[in-house]
């Protein structure tokens, strides 16, 4: 048997849906050994306070079961914050303080960067759950604290690719665009808050989602997802990569930000249009029949897809807009919110668990039923955006998705919350 005391990164790792560890042995978790133990531990936890806390404003908003207290915040504005800001990056950031240095071949950051980093993000998030009581001048520094961790973790990322060959840092430059989004809109937020500010918090959203979480999560589908696609099915030739179709796609999303700004709707349906095409092309690109046997494979395409379902809906309600017909709400939003990120997020964080634990890198029951509950909350959610469906129910169908998706993520995320702290370490070959 291998070491408990050997670092992470010596330890042998699942390639493979076929391989299984042999004899694998119990080791204690080390919070700080790697960047993704951290923070997915904390992106864990918060998912499901987030979750929690909205589900509860549901259930007094919608269903009256009880009288809600004020807040200091808009509560639309605090839930957006909460998971674009609070419970995404916890993720992201793990996976490309983990991956980043692997990619480019070269030291990764330090265990103090991201273990300070880490500090920084959970102490500004508290606060902001505090100022919930405290009143909002203590979210707005909560928010800044984030900005200020988060800053720290990708200025260590961004000394890994100044480090890296240049031939290494083709197709990873997005990531350093849409990391500086996510602390430029942390900030925006803050400056949002303030009292007396013009800014409307609902644009920090906007920056957050389309400037960083979805050309983030798409840039690291165009490059993982035929990745593991080629290293699970035999004679699998992975299409020619262009590092200029991640920055195109960021282009492409922040000029959906930019004229959802500017109320230019016919021009946006069009553009939201031409990425749900650009999505589904990639989707077909990559896929193979043969996917389907393999289920750790078969989650990362479920929740690939619903990128181009996302700005379909988008491009649908832009084009009712400059009909002059009503616009299909905030489900567009969440098609991508839930539907691609959170769905994308569990697939994500599942292999990189089970992979960097030792583990066979195969599906269990838990990430399923994680992932329908979440395809379930999103099309919860979507429908309740549509007038004719949402009468159909007793109560506004928003009320149930949340409910929904805490009740299928809350025994994953027990499951691989334990599984990340208590590492498997595989006998050494």
């Amino acid at each position: 048997m291998a070491s408990c005391s050997a670092p992470i990164s010596s330890w042998p790792s699942s390639s493979t849906s076929g391989y299984h560890a042999p004899a694998p042995a119990s080791c204690p978790m080390r919070l700080f050994d790697a960047p993704h133990i951290a923070y997915f531990l904390g992106g864990l936890t918060q998912v499901l306070l987030a979750l929690i806390l909205w589900a509860l404003w549901l259930l007094g908003a919608f269903a009256g079961l009880y009288v809600l207290p004020a807040l200091p915040v808009s509560p639309v504005a605090l839930h957006g914050f909460l998971m674009i800001y609070g419970v995404f990056p916890f993720f992201v950031l793990g996976f490309l303080a983990t991956t980043f240095p692997r990619w480019m071949q070269t030291t990764p950051p330090t265990r103090r960067a991201y273990r300070d980093a880490f500090a920084l993000r959970v102490a500004g998030l508290i606060l902001v759950y505090a100022g919930l009581v405290l009143g909002d001048r203590a979210v707005v520094l909560g928010a800044v604290i984030m900005a200020v961790g988060d800053a720290r973790l990708v200025a260590a990322l961004v000394g890994v690719y100044r480090r890296a060959r240049e031939t290494a840092r083709r197709g990873v430059l997005l990531f350093t665009w849409t990391l500086t989004a996510e602390v430029a809109g942390l900030l925006l937020y803050a400056a949002a808050l303030w009292r007396g500010s013009p800014l409307s918090p609902l644009i920090a959203i906007r920056v957050g989602l389309f400037g960083f979480l979805i050309p983030t999560l798409f840039g690291v589908s165009y490059r993982m997802i035929p990745f593991f696609t080629a290293s699970v099915l035999t004679g699998y030739r992975r299409p020619l990569a262009n590092p200029q179709v991640p920055m195109a796609f960021l282009a492409a999303t922040a000029s959906h930000a930019l004229l959802a700004s500017l109320g230019w709707h016919a021009v946006l349906a069009a553009l939201d249009l031409a990425i749900a095409a650009a999505a589904w092309y990639h989707l077909v690109l990559w896929f193979r029949r043969d996917v389907m046997r393999h289920g750790l494979l078969l989650l990362l395409y479920a929740g690939y897809a619903w990128l181009g379902i996302g700005f379909a809906l988008y491009a649908a309600s832009n084009a009712r807009l400059a009909m002059g017909l009503q616009a299909l709400g905030r489900g567009p939003l969440h098609a991508l919110g839930i539907g691609f990120a959170l769905s994308l997020i569990v697939a994500m964080a599942t292999r990189v668990t089970r992979g960097h634990s030792g583990r066979p890198l195969a599906s269990d029951t838990l990430s399923w039923v994680a992932l329908f509950g979440i395809e379930i909350a999103a099309v919860l959610r979507i429908a309740a955006s549509i007038p004719a469906l949402d009468r159909l129910a007793p109560y506004d169908l928003s009320v149930f998705a949340a409910p929904v998706a805490i009740a299928a993520l809350l025994p994953w995320a027990t499951r691989y919350a334990v599984m990340l702290a208590t590492t498997h370490r595989e006998a050494s070959s």
